[in-house]
C-alpha cells in the first residue's frame, strides 16, 4: 500500500493527526516516541522548520494490529494472536508461490515528478530529522527500503538499514554482519567494485514490512511481500545502477557504496540504548535523486519499547516463526507471540501442546539458535497450550509456577550478535560480535502431565463461566 493511500484510509478511521511547525531539530522525535507510549496516532508532520510547506515527515504508521492488517489486505479486527495466524498462512503460501510475484517495471510515476542529478543534489533538502538528543548526525534512513543485487546470482534484496546525512551528495549506512545487504555489499568491494545501492526513503508500507524481516536468502523481498499481500510491485529501473525502485516511493536515491568509511552514529537504537556509539560505517555517494512533489518521508523514532515500530514485527515474526516449525515438522505449536517489550526479538514465547519427552526442549533450542531468532535475541521461553503466549499475565505466571532454575533453563553461548546490544564487549570487526541465549521452560513436567499428576490450576470451569456470564451479562459485557 502506498504512503498517501494509507493516509486517508487512517484518517477515516480516526487515527491521524496533523502536525504542523515542529522542528525537524529533536522535536519530530521527542513527539513520535511520546505518541507511541501514550495515544498512538499515525503522525504527520509539515511546515517543519526551515523546510517549505509540503516537505513532510510520516511517523506511527504501524503502531497497532488495526494498521499493519489495513497495510496487509486483512481485517483491522483481529486480535494478536488472530493476526499471527492468519499471517502463518499468508507466509505459507508467500514460501511456494514467491517466484510468481516477480516486480512489473514500468516507465512511468509520479517519484519521476523531479529528479535531480549531479550538481543539483542536495540530501538537505528533505527534513530529516535528529531523533535523539545524542544522536551522532541527522537520520534520513530508519524506515527506508535499501535495495542491493548480489553480483553473481543478479538476486534483489531489501533490507532496512540505517542511513545518516553526510554531505549534500554522501550519505553513511550501518549494515549489520548478518544482513544480506552487507553480503552483497562485500561481494563487490572485495572485487575492487563499487557497489550499485537503491534507497526508498518513502516506500510502500507492505515492502516496508518485510524489508526489516528475515526473509530466506536467495528470495528477493518484492517477492515475499508480494506473495503475502497477493500484488506484484511496480518498479522503475534506476538510471545510473539499472536497480529496480519501487514506483509508489515519495523519496529515492540511487548511487554507488565505494569502499570510503565515515564516523557514523551513535544513534538510539531499537534495544534501547545508544550501545554502538561512533563507529566507521560505509559511504554512499549519491547520483540520483527522485522525488515526488510534496514529497512525504516515512520515518521512526527507535527508543525503550514501546516505540514506534516496535509493535508491526511482533505479529510477522510470530507468523514467521510459526510459519518455520510447521514447516520443519514439528508438531502441536498452539501459538508463538514475539513480545514488544523485547522489541519482537528478545522475549519469544510458544506455546505447544506436549506430545513426547523433549518436544519443549526441542521447540525452544530450534527457535533460538534460528536465523528469526538469533539477531537481537535474549530469551525464548516455551509454555504449554493453555497458556497465551501473547499475554505476559499468563506467561509470567507459567514461568513462576511451572519452571524451576536449577534444571528449566538452558543456556547457548556463542550465538551471533550485534554491536547494538548493550552488553556486548566493543569488537573491532562487526562480524565478531557473539552472546548467549536463555531458553526457559515453562511447561508442566511431562511425566506429570503424562500421568495427570500436575496440580489443578484453579479457575472456573467453561460450563461455569459460559452461565454465569449469561446471568449476569451487565457485569461482564464488554465496555
Amino acid at each position: 500500500m502506498e504512503i498517501r493511500k494509507f493516509i486517508e484510509e487512517v484518517r477515516k478511521l480516526g487515527l491521524l493527526k496533523e502536525i504542523l511547525g515542529a522542528d525537524w531539530n529533536l522535536e519530530i522525535g521527542a513527539i513520535t516516541d511520546l505518541n507511541a507510549k501514550r495515544n498512538k496516532y499515525t503522525l504527520l508532520f509539515d511546515e517543519i522548520k526551515g523546510y517549505p510547506k509540503g516537505f513532510r515527515v510520516l511517523t506511527g504508521a504501524l503502531l497497532d494490529s488495526k494498521r499493519v492488517g489495513l497495510v496487509l489486505g486483512l481485517s483491522p479486527n483481529l486480535s494478536d494472536i488472530e493476526l499471527a495466524k492468519k499471517l502463518r498462512e499468508r507466509l505459507n503460501y508467500a514460501s511456494k508461490e514467491y517466484m510468481n510475484y516477480d516486480p512489473i517495471i514500468v516507465s512511468d510515476s509520479p517519484l519521476l515528478e523531479n529528479i535531480d542529478k549531479e550538481d543539483k543534489i542536495n540530501m538537505f533538502k528533505f527534513p530529516a530529522p535528529k531523533w535523539h538528543e545524542l544522536d551522532g548526525g541527522r537520520y534520513i534512513g530508519t524506515a527506508d527500503a535499501v535495495i542491493t543485487k548480489d553480483p553473481d546470482s543478479g538476486w534483489i534484496n531489501v533490507g532496512t538499514y540505517r542511513v545518516m546525512l553526510v554531505d549534500k551528495n554522501k550519505l553513511a549506512i550501518f549494515i549489520d554482519s548478518s544482513h544480506h545487504g552487507r553480503m552483497h555489499m562485500e561481494k563487490y568491494l572485495k572485487r575492487g567494485e563499487k557497489c550499485p545501492v537503491a534507497i526508498s526513503f518513502g516506500p510502500p508500507l507492505s515492502l516496508f514490512i518485510f524489508s526489516g524481516m528475515e526473509v530466506p536468502a536467495g528470495v528477493s523481498e518484492y517477492n515475499f511481500a508480494g506473495a503475502v499481500v497477493g500484488d506484484r510491485f511496480k518498479v522503475i529501473q534506476g538510471e545510473i545502477t539499472g536497480l529496480p525502485i519501487p514506483a509508489e516511493s515519495e523519496i529515492a536515491i540511487e548511487g554507488y557504496i565505494t569502499g570510503e568509511m565515515t564516523d557514523e552514529g551513535p544513534f538510539g537504537e531499537f534495544m534501547g540504548y545508544y550501545a554502538g556509539g561512533r563507529m566507521k560505517s560505509p559511504v554512499i555517494e549519491v547520483k540520483r535523486v527522485y522525488y515526488r512533489n510534496n514529497p512525504i518521508l516515512l520515518g521512526t523514532a527507535p527508543s525503550i519499547p514501546p516505540y514506534d515500530y516496535s509493535y508491526f514485527r511482533c505479529p510477522i515474526r510470530s507468523a514467521m516463526i510459526w510459519e518455520m516449525l510447521d514447516r520443519i515438522g514439528v508438531p502441536n505449536v498452539v501459538g508463538v507471540w514475539a513480545h514488544e517489550v523485547g522489541f519482537s526479538r528478545a522475549f519469544i514465547v510458544i506455546s505447544i501442546k506436549q506430545t513426547f519427552a523433549g518436544h519443549a526442549t526441542m521447540v525452544g533450542h530450534i527457535v533460538a539458535s534460528s536465523p528469526l531468532g538469533v539477531y537481537g535475541g535474549r530469551y525464548v521461553i516455551v509454555v504449554d497450550d493453555d497458556i497465551d503466549p501473547s499475554d505476559l499475565n499468563q506467561v509470567i505466571w507459567a514461568m513462576c509456577t511451572r519452571s524451576d532454575p536449577s534444571n528449566s533453563i538452558d543456556i547457548i553461548l556463542n550465538v551471533p550478535s550485534t554491536p547494538l546490544d548493550p552488553m556486548a564487549e566493543r569488537r573491532e570487526n562487526v562480524k565478531e560480535y557473539t552472546s548467549s541465549r536463555a531458553i526457559i521452560y515453562a511447561v508442566k513436567p511431562f511425566s506429570k502431565l503424562l500421568k495427570n499428576e500436575f496440580p489443578k490450576e484453579v479457575k472456573p470451569s467453561d460450563d461455569l463461566v459460559k452461565r454465569i456470564t449469561e446471568k449476569w451479562k451487565e457485569i461482564f459485557e464488554d465496555r
